[in-house]
């Protein structure tokens, strides 16, 4: 979900997405902000969320308004504390007067846990913000100290069951000690930084012609699953589509190539995404903002929601098969409370 803007590549806060256009122009910023928000509260229990602006800033007295009737302002963190509603349930987050939402899955309070790092992911993008799942962390985003390898990380949102960590600029790439401590308990777990870098296309790429872009990862010398999705179709073509994984080579030169075939002259941008294991998924929260969105959703979204729906069975769930289905409705036009729970879902099935 971060950081930093240079001439060719801009790196929003959802997963790794890198946004870059060729040579030396610099990428077009949209005037959205994004709302970061816990995917799971507790119910009745303190939680924390933020707001960013596009190029990854806080932003400090944004207001908004949850589903349950409560209005916040962001303070000079960018963040906003709360309570989750006292029932189960869903709860939207919303920006009046903008289609900004956010959507959490309120579960009830369980018995009092002792901490716990139930999930996170075995590698994440440095320089970007990233979910880890839990038990027994505070909901006030403050009460929960987090270090990778020593180095403060800024805690961006918070529940009893999820943090949402910002890394240090000064962590550098490679295998890193994520702890974490809330009052006198601290946990730990091993976990990946890599940056991915793009090779900018020197002359841009010309109407007609086919150019190598290469994705360079440093962090690993071990082979990384790259998503690659083409966001500028009317201005350049990817070989197998809109939309292509790749695995990178491994190694000390931990790269990968797609081929990039111009149609017309203009700029043109791509977002680069690490693909998560499968068992990271949190098929639970998946399925309840998928029930959720079933209920507003109309035609065909509607179709393609339950056949989700059906790959996420709780015995044996089919979490390759549900992602694959999931592409349909992700790249759907859908907007207002159905976009927010299909983008709660989609993050849901990737997973922290």
């Amino acid at each position: 979900m971060t950081r930093g803007v240079c001439a060719a590549s801009l790196l929003l806060i959802a997963g790794l997405r890198i946004v870059a256009t060729p040579g030396t122009q610099p990428p077009v910023q949209s005037s959205a902000k994004q709302i970061v928000l816990p995917l799971e509260l507790v119910a009745g229990q303190p939680a924390t969320l933020a707001v960013l602006l596009p190029d990854g800033r806080v932003a400090e007295g944004m207001k908004l308004m949850l589903s349950d009737g409560e209005r916040v302002t962001t303070d000079e963190s960018g963040r906003a504390h709360f309570l989750g509603p006292p029932d189960a349930g869903i709860l939207i987050a919303r920006i009046p007067g903008t289609e900004i939402r956010a959507a959490a899955d309120v579960v009830r309070q369980s018995d009092a846990e002792k901490l716990e790092i139930t999930r996170a992911s075995a590698i994440a993008a440095l320089k970007d913000s990233f979910p880890i799942d839990g038990k027994g962390f505070s909901g006030n985003a403050d009460r929960n100290r987090v270090e990778l390898d020593g180095k403060s990380a800024f805690v961006l949102a918070a529940s009893p069951m999820e943090l949402v960590i910002l890394v240090s600029s000064k962590t550098a790439p490679g295998s890193a000690q994520l702890a974490v401590r809330t009052g006198a308990s601290e946990v730990s777990t091993g976990i990946m930084l890599v940056n991915v870098r793009p090779d900018t296309i020197r002359d841009g790429v010309r109407p007609g012609k086919k150019e190598q872009l290469v994705l360079r990862v440093s962090g690993t010398t071990q082979p990384v699953e790259l998503d690659v999705q083409n966001m500028s179709p009317g201005i350049v073509g990817f070989r197998h589509g809109d939309r292509e994984q790749l695995r990178t080579h491994g190694g000390a030169d931990n790269s990968a190539t797609i081929e990039v075939k111009g149609i017309r002259a203009g700029e043109f941008s791509y977002a680069v995404t690490l693909v998560p294991e499968a068992e990271s998924a949190n098929v639970q929260a998946a399925r309840d903002f998928l029930q959720a969105a079933e209920k507003i959703a109309a035609g065909g979204e509607k179709r393609q929601i339950e056949t989700v729906l059906k790959k996420l069975r709780r015995r044996n769930p089919d979490i390759r098969g549900a992602r694959q289905e999931f592409t349909k409705i992700r790249d759907a036009s859908v907007t207002g409370d159905l976009q927010a729970l299909v983008h709660a879902a989609g993050e849901a099935l990737s997973g922290p």
